[in-house]
């Protein structure tokens, strides 16, 4: 029964997918045959490209240092950005006036660039569980998880009109604390290591000495880390307007990466008493600097805002690797965060929101021009008919960041609970039914991986490898 879960789970939501677009999606005017227009195609598109990069390659092999899951990390990515960008199309559309008002909604490139978008944070909340997940439990996860981050988008962006240009509150935070809050109440997965210890899965990423790793890991992480490091600034800018909103969100978004890098490589050598650089460092930190200039990537008018934004978003990436995460894992929230989503977009993601009300109180409303009440839409004198000023709009920025931390760990942890539930497919626990075997020391070296595979059919190539492991280790 719970071997077949995956593959019948799939077929059932792929079928809903397909009735509920047959029944109420179609193209907007401008995909129609007929059509001369090129504009959209070549404004929008390109954007699309990078952020599809981003989902799929900078995010997949990100994950790929994890020594025992870098098949899983990789094609797990795939198929959730398959499946988030589907259903986050139709709560979209859902959400839509067009909808309330016709029942159907249209598909362009920028709805497909904005489902991308939607990706993230269950790609960020995968960050947190890789290695302990089955593939059943991702896609349920993955399921519930979107409804409540594009539930609490709407009511932040729309009904409260904040100021969350490039999503770092909504995606970023969102998807790091509810990834969080999951990996929390979800149970935990044991497995014998190399040396015959019992350790919880996920806490080989973060043991310096481990012997489990292969040369290339790192290097495939630091490709992730290049293509988003690249990409980011479009991913900041996609949804931006007026048009020099989406200028200053590129512009602003380079220059707080960069002060970032510079400020990640210096305090990784200082943080090691040899004066080496730690490439957990470098692949996640040097990316702090995009998530926290992300609120106010359209709202910041001075170049050394970006620049300081992307300093201090290093200093609290690297103390959370070097302090944060291991006391996490330690203490009484015993958060295993397997990927340091924490670090990279938790705490960077919170900064921004902070950024986000002190930009507002510093900048004079006047500054912005014309531009003004599409950066903060209900600002008195606006066409929504708004009264706020600028202390009230700091106001809603403040509610909003509580808002979404109070939905992202309040759903994580009912998730996590539903979860490890008896219905859904588990891993296997070495330490429950076959602890009887668990005097062969690395017997159960690679496990988690091949029961994450075991539904996805990659059985026989999984078992291959695990017996050539074996001899090797024999002779």
């Amino acid at each position: 029964y719970q071997r077949r879960q995956f593959p019948v789970a799939l077929c059932i939501f792929q079928v809903i997918f397909i009735l509920a677009f047959s029944l109420c999606a179609h193209f907007n005017a401008h995909a129609l045959p007929d059509n001369k227009s090129k504009v959209y195609v070549n404004t929008d598109y390109p954007l699309f490209q990078d952020i599809h990069v981003m989902s799929l390659v900078g995010f997949g092999f990100l994950m790929a240092f994890l020594k025992r899951y870098g098949f899983a990390a990789v094609s797990m990515n795939l198929l959730l950005c398959s499946f988030v960008s589907q259903w986050a199309m139709l709560l979209r559309g859902f959400l839509s006036t067009e909808f309330r008002d016709s029942y159907s909604f249209t598909i362009s490139i920028e709805e497909i660039m904005i489902a991308d978008l939607s990706c993230t944070p269950i790609l960020i909340s995968m960050g947190a569980l890789i290695g302990r997940f089955t593939p059943m439990q991702f896609v349920v996860m993955a399921f519930i998880e979107t409804a409540v981050c594009i539930g609490v988008e709407y009511l932040v962006i729309t009904v409260m009109h904040v100021n969350d240009g490039g999503r770092s509150l909504v995606i970023h935070a969102f998807g790091a604390y509810f990834g969080l809050a999951v990996a929390r109440t979800a149970r935990k997965v044991r497995m014998i290591s190399k040396r015959g210890t019992i350790r919880v899965v996920g806490e080989d990423a973060f043991d310096d000495n481990s012997e489990d790793g292969v040369d290339h890991s790192e290097l495939f992480s630091m490709i992730g880390t290049l293509f988003l490091w690249i990409f980011f600034p479009s991913f900041n800018a996609a949804v931006q307007e007026p048009e020099d909103a989406r200028i200053r969100a590129v512009i602003n978004t380079y220059l707080s990466m960069t002060s970032c890098t510079v400020i990640t490589f210096m305090l990784t050598s200082l943080t090691d008493r040899h004066g080496r650089f730690n490439m957990i460092h470098i692949q996640s930190s040097t990316l702090a600097g995009g998530v926290a200039i992300g609120s106010v990537a359209n709202a910041i008018l001075q170049p050394w805002h970006s620049l300081l934004i992307g300093g201090v978003a290093a200093i609290i990436s690297v103390f959370g690797h070097t302090h944060l995460q291991p006391w996490m894992r330690k203490s009484f929230l015993s958060v295993t965060d397997t990927c340091g989503v924490h670090n990279l977009h938790g705490l960077p993601g919170i900064l921004s929101g902070v950024c986000s009300i002190i930009i507002v109180l510093v900048y004079d409303p006047s500054y912005y021009g014309d531009s003004l009440y599409q950066i903060y839409p209900y600002f008195a004198g606006g066409e929504k008919m708004g009264n706020r000023d600028k202390y009230e709009q700091a106001l809603y920025q403040a509610l909003a960041i509580l808002i979404v931390f109070g939905a992202a760990t309040v759903a994580g942890l009912i998730t996590g609970l539903f979860l490890r539930g008896g219905c859904i497919n588990q891993m296997s626990d070495p330490t429950g039914a076959h602890a009887e075997n668990s005097e062969r020391a690395g017997f159960y070296y690679g496990l988690p991986q091949e029961v994450l595979w075991r539904s996805m059919e990659l059985q026989r190539e999984m078992q291959m490898r695990y017996r050539d492991h074996e001899s090797n280790e024999i002779f």
